[in-house]
């Protein structure tokens, strides 16, 4: 199951690359980023009620989303400032450089989530691989922004 899902992961990154290359195409031909995140946001919206409607999902229990911190509801305005960076920033800065600062990013600020245990996360000690993963992520984004 690990390996599944570590697939999983693999290919939203992957996937991430194209989302960020179709973005980048759709705001040079209509000069409009906020207009491109409502579009890809639109579309992504259609295909999660697409499949909520297959796998029957759409649906929560009554309450449930009382019993969540006030922070929960965010997701989607954390994912929306991510989608409207792409437009704004990816042919700008070019794939590698954009999407290297973005998995970077992430992952630090994921370490740090880890370590302290934040955001409802089990707490996973910073250790040295840890942190010299970190580092040479940094490392490799200041190399891959250099040539």
């Amino acid at each position: 199951m690990q390996s599944l899902l570590a697939a999983v992961a693999v290919f939203a990154g992957l996937l991430m690359v194209v989302q960020s290359a179709c973005n980048g195409a759709l705001e040079k031909a209509i000069e409009r980023p906020i207009v491109v995140g409502i579009v890809s946001l639109g579309i992504g919206i259609a295909a999660l009620l697409a499949a909520g409607l297959v796998s029957g999902q759409l649906a929560f229990g009554a309450g449930k989303g009382a019993h969540m911190p006030w922070w929960g509801w965010l997701g989607g305005l954390c994912g929306a400032t991510a989608l409207l960076s792409q437009p704004i920033a990816a042919n700008r800065l070019g794939a590698g450089l954009y999407i290297g600062l973005f998995v970077t990013a992430s992952s630090v600020g994921s370490v740090l989530v880890d370590h302290f245990g934040w955001l409802g996360f089990s707490a996973h000690p910073a250790g040295i691989g840890r942190i010299l993963g970190c580092a040479l992520m940094v490392l490799g984004v200041g190399l891959v922004s250099l040539f």
